[in-house]
C-alpha cells in the first residue's frame, strides 16, 4: 500500500511539473496562433515572443485567450490548454519559426521554446490582390 501512495505522490510532482508544449501557425500576413497545452495546475508567464527567419528577427504584441478566441486569459493556472494570438506589424522577411519566452515561477528563471510554424498559407491575404479577371 505505501508503494502505491508513493508512486502516486511521484508520479503527481512530474505531471506537475512537465514542460508545456506548443504550436504555432499563421492566420494572416500579420497574424500568428500559438496553441499552448500544460498541466491545468501550473502557472505560466508569457515574457515575449518573438518570430524568426533564422536571420531576422521581430517581437510582436500578444494576448492570451481562451480555447474560444473570446475571453482574455489573465492567469494560466487552472487552464491545461490556452493560445497565444500574436499580433506583428509587416515584416521585410518570411518568418519560419517562433521563439516563446516564459516563467513557470513568478521572478523565476526565463525559460524558452524555439516553435516551426505548422503551415503558412499561400497567397498570404496581403499580397493576395483580386485581378481584373476575377
Amino acid at each position: 500500500m505505501k508503494n502505491w501512495a508513493s508512486l502516486l505522490v511521484i508520479a503527481a510532482v512530474m505531471s506537475a511539473c512537465s514542460t508545456p508544449k506548443a504550436t504555432i501557425s499563421q492566420k494572416s500576413a500579420t497574424l500568428y496562433h500559438v496553441q499552448v497545452k500544460k498541466s491545468a495546475n501550473q502557472a505560466m508567464e508569457i515574457v515575449d515572443v518573438q518570430l524568426t527567419d533564422g536571420s531576422q528577427w521581430a517581437s510582436g504584441s500578444f494576448r492570451l485567450t481562451d480555447m474560444s478566441g473570446k475571453r482574455n486569459v489573465l492567469n494560466t493556472k487552472g487552464y491545461d490548454e490556452f493560445n497565444i494570438q500574436v499580433v506583428t506589424p509587416s515584416l521585410a522577411f518570411a518568418p519560419n519559426q517562433a521563439l516563446i519566452s516564459y516563467r513557470l515561477e513568478v521572478d523565476g528563471p526565463v525559460k524558452s521554446m524555439l516553435l516551426a510554424l505548422a503551415s503558412i498559407p499561400a497567397p498570404l491575404e496581403a499580397e493576395a490582390r483580386p485581378t481584373l479577371a476575377e
